[in-house]
C-alpha cells in the first residue's frame, strides 16, 4: 500500500480532532485507482457522527504530537486548544513529580526517625515545590504550544 498525499480531518463525537490517511493498495485495486478514488472511499467510510470533514494536505498534521489531544479543527486547519493543552502540560508535570514525591517521602521517614529538624524543613520545602509545580505561571502564561512545551519541560527539569 502507499499513503496518498491528502488526508481527511473531522471532529469526532467526543469533540476531539480525528484524521484519516487514505491509502492505495498496491495489490487488488482496480487499474487507474488514484488518490481521488482513495479519498472518496475513505470519506464514505467515515463514522456517521463525523462533523465537518475536510480534505487537507498531509502537512496539516503537526509533526510535534506533544499536545495531540488538544488539537482542534478550525475549518480546514488544525489548531491547538490552549486551555486543553495547558491541562495536558499540568498533567505531565504531575506525572513527573510522582517518583520525586516517593524520594522525598523516604527521606522524610529517615529524618523523622533521626529527629532531624533541619532535614525535615528542607524536605517540607521541596515537597511544597512539588505540590506547586503544576500551577507554575510559565504554564499558565504560555502564548502558544511551543512556548507551553518549553515551559512544561523547564518546570519538570526544575522539580526538586
Amino acid at each position: 500500500w502507499r499513503s496518498v498525499m491528502k488526508i481527511i480531518i473531522y471532529t469526532g463525537a467526543s469533540g476531539n480532532l480525528c484524521y484519516v490517511r487514505p491509502v492505495i493498495n498496491t495489490m487488488g485495486e482496480r487499474p487507474g485507482f488514484n488518490e481521488g478514488d482513495a479519498l472518496a472511499r475513505a470519506l464514505a467510510k467515515l463514522p456517521p457522527d463525523a462533523a465537518n470533514p475536510q480534505i487537507v494536505e498531509a502537512t496539516a498534521i503537526h509533526a510535534d504530537r506533544t499536545f495531540r489531544n488538544a488539537w482542534k479543527q478550525a475549518g480546514a486547519t488544525i489548531e491547538h486548544d490552549m486551555p486543553k493543552a495547558r491541562t495536558i502540560a499540568q498533567d505531565r508535570v504531575k506525572e513527573a513529580r510522582i517518583p520525586r514525591f516517593a524520594h522525598w517521602d523516604a527521606l522524610w521517614s529517615k529524618a523523622q526517625e533521626d529527629n532531624d529538624a533541619a532535614a525535615m524543613a528542607t524536605i517540607r520545602a521541596n515537597r511544597q515545590k512539588l505540590r506547586d509545580a503544576p500551577a507554575d505561571p510559565r504554564i499558565a502564561n504560555a502564548a502558544n504550544e511551543m512556548a507551553l512545551k518549553a515551559a512544561m519541560q523547564a518546570v519538570i527539569g526544575e522539580l526538586p
